[in-house]
């Protein structure tokens, strides 16, 4: 599937209203929107752009549907710079105290906070803005724009989503620059808190890049970065 010039006939700020309607009137059933978000992708850039606010109107509904409880993106955000001061307050403690449990704390802190302040900083740069906050099980999540992802270039969108798998793997590692090799738990803990956020990035890449599975129980692997980047690149592929 490419990105180039698609014919378009279908009256498609119709069938977005007509699913809008549905959800307004808690009658839409799923089905509808998938495919209806399948066909977008294949529409010139122009067009797809035409539709970005109704699309991330929609997709804002659908998403709620959950009854979510959300914060602002500022907010969010704000939060997720705290927890990584946090991580390298205690990261100093630790080295400072010689204490493996407070390096492995800030490694866990580091872990959770800089994947979404990675990934939602390049979104912005990308050109896609944030709407809320919100928890996914424990995992601090940002719901973007879809309709403005969905306009970009397919280049950007996978970039987007490659950038998720470097935030939590990259904090991993870095207490081990800051912390005397001494520390020997502390630092294999680290490094296997790397290998492990790794091996789950690539089994999802894999995963769905491959079509071997796409959830493992109730997890969708396609809503975790590297299931997302491997989705873009199997479409752009026509896998």
């Amino acid at each position: 599937m490419t990105e180039e010039s698609v014919p378009s006939t279908d009256p498609w700020p119709d069938r977005i209203a007509a699913i809008e309607r549905q959800v307004d009137s808690d009658s839409y059933r799923a089905g509808p929107w998938g495919r209806l978000v399948n066909e977008l992708r294949a529409l010139p850039i122009a067009e797809r752009r035409s539709l970005a606010e109704a699309v991330s109107r929609v997709s804002r509904k659908l998403h709620l549907r959950n009854r979510r409880g959300t914060i602002s993106v500022r907010t969010g955000y704000l939060a997720e710079v705290a927890l990584a001061v946090a991580g390298a307050v205690v990261l100093a403690l630790g080295a400072r105290h010689q204490s493996n449990l407070l390096v492995i704390v800030s490694a866990v802190i580091w872990t959770i906070a800089f994947q979404p302040l990675l990934k939602v900083a390049v979104g912005y740069l990308l050109g896609v803005r944030y709407q809320y906050a919100y928890l996914y099980g424990v995992e601090p999540r940002f719901k973007m724009c879809f309709g403005e992802y969905l306009a970009q270039p397919r280049y950007a969108r996978l970039l987007l989503h490659l950038s998720g798998t470097v935030g939590s793997p990259l904090g991993a590692w870095l207490p081990t620059l800051f912390v005397d090799p001494s520390l020997r738990i502390a630092v294999y803990v680290c490094w296997g808190l790397f290998w492990s956020v790794v091996a789950i990035n690539v089994a999802g890449f894999v995963a769905v890049l491959t079509g071997v599975g796409a959830r493992i129980g109730p997890v969708s692997l396609r809503d975790s970065s590297g299931g997302a980047a491997a989705l873009e690149l199997r479409e752009a592929l026509e896998i």
